[in-house]
């Protein structure tokens, strides 16, 4: 290990840290994604059944 001199604070630590270049269109694909989800589970002849998902998983009961 090396020999820090400066500490890290609790709040440097808790604190929200400034959003990445990479990240500005984060928000809006995740909203996007969210409300594409929702129009999509209006169709539930379309959502694959629940027991289906377990047997796929290995979680069959």
């Amino acid at each position: 290990m090396s020999d820090l001199k400066d500490k890290i604070s609790f709040k440097e630590l808790t604190e929200s840290q400034v959003a990445a270049a990479g990240d500005e269109h984060y928000d809006s694909w995740k909203d996007d994604k969210v409300r594409n989800a929702l129009k999509q589970s209006e169709d539930r002849s379309k959502m694959t059944p629940a027991k289906k998902v377990w047997e796929k998983f290995g979680f069959e009961r």
